[in-house]
């Protein structure tokens, strides 16, 4: 057999075992948002939910290495920041299609978070963690910098949508999202995904049974950055445009946050929780001046009662059949 097709068919059984992992839950989340996509004329329900799926999106890719590696990347917002960028420049100097910027933008991110990871995780820790804020600083000061082509504080606006309509672009995002964490989910499961796993319980011991971890961390950060990538694009496109605030370090703490308190290591948790967070957070606009108090203390009390993330809590470990069915099958 040809290598091609031995690579073709590796990847068909890891898409179809990915499939077979997926939660009930998640799937019938995705079936609820089409349907209401389908059948709803409420802007402002739909709208919400494109919110919802883009912090879905936000939080699978960056559980994709930090939860199986253990990284704390607090720098997430250099790649949704970049690539919504490049897709508002692309689409508005260039006059390209969302279907082409969205992949060339992602394939941006992802080649960037292959560089930044090639620097970044030769370091350990919080040297880590401080070394992906800063990229993600500096990133937002150029934004300042290069106002010319940034369009500075302002951003650039009047980008294309996805269609003319809300409705149709939400289905493009939830899609979009279905096949991020179906493909995330098969990474995460392959040997990639183990030896992410070995290094997060004991990454010496792991080097001296002769595993490149950095190779292996390299790449599973080039894969959270495309991800992220994915995300930055639907953002341009569903807004139709994009500003500093998609870079900045807020948009980060919150993305970590939510993944955090959704279950670190599991992809599944961390996108519940962000869709159930972002609906809360609406929701509390019936009380705008007690809204940012009420959410960060609610993110506080989870991460306090939950330290490893709810997905991780112990009462799953004795429930399996609910884990399965709220969080996927385990790898």
């Amino acid at each position: 057999m040809s290598r091609p097709l031995l690579i073709a068919r590796r990847a068909a059984a890891g898409l179809l075992d990915a499939i077979q992992a997926l939660s009930l839950v998640f799937v019938i989340i995705v079936a609820g948002i089409v349907i209401t996509a389908l059948t709803s004329s409420n802007f402002y329900v739909l709208e919400i939910l494109v919110l919802a799926v883009i912090y879905m999106q936000f939080t699978s890719s960056w559980d994709v290495l930090c939860g199986y590696a253990n990284q704390d990347n607090f720098g997430i917002a250099f790649f949704t920041g970049i690539s919504g960028y490049i897709a508002a420049i692309l689409n508005k100097s260039l006059a390209m299609s969302p279907w082409l910027t969205v992949p060339i933008s992602a394939t941006a991110a992802a080649a960037a978070g292959l560089v930044i990871g090639w620097l970044a995780l030769r370091l350990r820790g919080p040297y880590f963690a401080l070394l992906t804020i800063v990229f993600a600083a500096v990133l937002s000061k150029l934004a300042y910098i290069f106002s010319h082509v940034t369009g500075g504080e302002e951003g650039i606006s009047g980008i294309a949508s996805f269609s003319r309509s809300v409705e149709t672009d939400l289905l493009v995002c939830v899609a979009l999202l279905f096949i991020s964490v179906l493909c995330m989910t098969a990474f995460a499961r392959s040997h990639y995904g183990l030896i992410l796993r070995s290094t997060q319980h004991n990454e010496d011991a792991a080097l001296a049974s002769g595993i490149n971890a950095a190779h292996y961390k390299v790449a599973g950060f080039g894969v959270s950055a495309f991800f992220a990538g994915v995300g930055g694009a639907m953002f341009a496109h569903t807004h139709m445009q994009v500003s500093p605030e998609l870079m900045a370090g807020s948009l980060s703490v919150l993305v970590v946050l939510m993944a955090v308190a959704g279950g670190r290591g599991t992809i599944l948790g961390p996108v519940l929780a962000a869709g159930a967070l972002t609906l809360f957070n609406e929701w509390l606009r019936i009380i705008e001046i007690y809204r940012p108090i009420i959410f960060t203390g609610t993110l506080i009390v989870m991460i306090y009662i939950f330290p490893s993330g709810i997905a991780n809590a112990s009462f799953f470990a004795r429930a399996p059949l609910l884990r399965r069915l709220l969080f996927g099958r385990e790898a």
